[in-house]
């Protein structure tokens, strides 16, 4: 097997988000009374880390209270310790820590299982990604 040299696209210093439900916590169920029931992606869980050593900083972002997040990422006692990233904030840099927020941060890399890639579609054009092939009759 030939082996080959991957250039990452990524820039030491310069974070990657992670959404939470859907991407960290796989979030089978849904939304459901709101609590983090499901365990957790380690595929991504092994990302976030070879990107930590790759001296690319880590934030989460969600639409849940960062303090949810925080306790339940903190009790599983991964490589690194979660903390809340501050109000005036405005870039996350910090490689220590996984930062948590529900405010969208600059990053070069946003990670959601929800995301459309907007690369200049027409309306057209999303409308066809976005749509169900209807059979006809």
């Amino acid at each position: 097997m030939e082996e080959k040299e991957l250039d990452l696209k990524l820039e030491k210093g310069h974070a990657v988000c992670f959404d939470f439900d859907g991407v960290i916590h796989r979030y089978s169920k849904g939304w459901q009374d709101g609590s983090i029931y499901d365990e957790y992606n380690k595929d991504i869980l092994d990302l976030m880390l070879l990107l930590q050593k790759l001296e690319i900083p880590i934030y989460i972002c969600s639409t849940r209270k960062p303090e949810q997040i925080i306790s339940w990422w903190n009790k599983q006692g991964f490589w690194a310790e979660s903390i809340k990233i501050e109000e005036d904030i405005t870039f996350w840099n910090d490689l220590k820590f996984i930062g948590v927020t529900n405010k969208k941060l600059p990053a070069q890399l946003y990670i959601d299982d929800r995301a459309y890639k907007y690369t200049g579609q027409t309306v057209k054009q999303f409308m066809i990604d976005n749509s169900e092939k209807v059979e006809e009759k």
